[in-house]
């Protein structure tokens, strides 16, 4: 129902041949192509990227540049932003990645109603541009603090009534973001029944998801930890997760990449 795997290539190879290759050898099956800095890959390269992941049942994301405003004020940002998140539904595209991801603004002293609405109608333009055969699931990521655009009741929003659009949950954001909440079985059920309310039931059969550790301060997010190191429970989480049926991807983004999301894989298949 859900697979696991790494946010880029794991640690320790450099290549997504031997990434891939290292992922199938630990029992992994997804990976998330990162396009943090850029969308620097050749459309011809995301096609071997997504034969090789396809052959071995590696299951593909996207995860877009950080430098994404989508209520950026100077129209040569906005243009910018827009650019690089129709690019990276492209690469996704190519190399028939399951979801693609990204964040989607910031307030800029703004009202959050009226960023909300100016996001949710540039969003509306891109989906409507790049909408068609082989389309990734575009699923804009809630974040960790809570002076950034990006709370999950904002992004469900956002996407609701939108075809072919999701939310990608960050539980170690979501848990850093409320200073110390969500965090527990009651307030994962609650997550869930947030995203049905507002998606429908069939959302959670391809949700996309992220999880690691995390350092947190009275302004939420300060960096990523380890699981070990962090207070994130995250086996009650996942517990909930495979209760529910949920369906989809859960991407690692713990400094240790690969163990981490080896200990997610296991932790929630003892369910």
């Amino acid at each position: 129902m859900l697979r696991f795997g790494t946010a880029g290539i794991p640690n320790g190879v450099k290549s997504y041949e031997k990434g891939i290759e290292l992922l199938k050898k630990r029992g992994l099956d997804s990976l998330e192509v990162e396009f943090v800095y850029g969308v620097r890959m050749s459309d011809s390269r995301a096609e071997e990227v997504g034969q090789l992941a396809r052959e071995q049942g590696i299951v593909l994301t996207c995860h877009g540049p950080y430098y994404i405003n989508l209520n950026a004020v100077e129209p040569e940002k906005l243009e910018a932003s827009i650019k690089r998140i129709k690019r990276t539904i492209q690469a996704g595209r190519v190399m028939e990645a399951f979801s693609v991801t990204f964040h989607a603004g910031f307030y800029l002293k703004q009202e959050p109603k009226q960023v909300l609405n100016s996001i949710r109608e540039r969003l509306s333009e891109i989906m409507e541009d790049e909408r068609g055969p082989g389309m990734p699931q575009v699923a804009p990521e809630t974040t960790g603090k809570a002076s950034q655009f990006g709370s999950l009741s904002e992004l469900l929003q956002v996407v609701k009534g939108q075809a072919n659009m999701s939310v990608c949950i960050d539980f170690a954001h979501l848990h850093a973001r409320s200073i110390g909440r969500y965090n527990s079985a009651k307030e994962t059920e609650f997550v869930l029944g947030k995203v049905v309310r507002a998606l429908g039931e069939d959302a959670l059969s391809h949700m996309h998801f992220h999880m690691a550790g995390i350092a947190y301060g009275p302004k939420g997010e300060q960096n990523h930890l380890n699981l070990a190191e962090s207070d994130l429970n995250y086996p009650e989480i996942l517990q909930v997760l495979k209760s529910w049926n949920v369906g989809g991807v859960v991407t690692c983004e713990s400094p240790n990449l690969q163990d981490d999301a080896c200990l997610l894989k296991e932790t929630y298949s003892r369910y």
